[in-house]
């Protein structure tokens, strides 16, 4: 019975330990013609706030999150998106918001937010693709951590912007 058990918990831990990648396409325009991108640093980071869960008879009931708050730049996600695009074989330049950026293909921007369990992980990271002259979205890809939190893969931008880049990449 013990091991009937065991074997259930640990189905349903992996069943729940990863979030979910939607990936938007807004334009017909094929990747083939993305040579160059200039990526737009964030200024901050959002950041929600740790609060403890309860314990009923009937089990844990994990917090309503609050909203989050702006906070500095938590790790190096415009320098992970910058690397997976290269490997794509496009050139990216990492700039800032407010620069005008010339002779480029593309333009990349990001917001994260952040939560904290033992260490920041990440909560949620939406990537977009905007077109060079900055007036339209190509695609957006959004990552969300799946809706019980508590149990995770300390996702990073390490593990999450590869599989975002390579859908953004896969416009058909």
């Amino acid at each position: 019975m013990i091991k009937k058990i065991t074997y259930l918990a640990t189905f349903l831990l992996l069943l729940n330990c990863g979030g979910t990648i939607k990936t938007t396409t807004y334009s017909n325009q094929s990747n083939s013609k993305f040579k160059r991108a200039y990526i737009i640093s964030s200024e901050n980071s959002q950041y929600i706030k740790f609060k403890f869960g309860s314990f009923k008879p009937y089990g844990y009931v994990a917090p309503i999150d609050e909203s989050s708050e702006t906070n500095n730049v938590i790790g190096n996600t415009d320098t992970i998106i910058k690397q997976e695009l290269e490997k794509h074989g496009i050139q990216a330049l990492i700039g800032k918001k407010g620069d005008s950026p010339e002779n480029f293909d593309l333009i990349v921007t990001y917001n994260d937010t952040w939560r904290w369990d033992f260490k920041k992980i990440l909560d949620k990271l939406e990537i977009v693709f905007i077109s060079p002259e900055g007036d339209s979205i190509i695609a957006k890809s959004t990552y969300n951590i799946y809706k019980n939190k508590e149990l995770h893969n300390f996702p990073t931008p390490e593990k999450e912007v590869p599989k975002m880049i390579k859908e953004l990449l896969d416009l058909k």
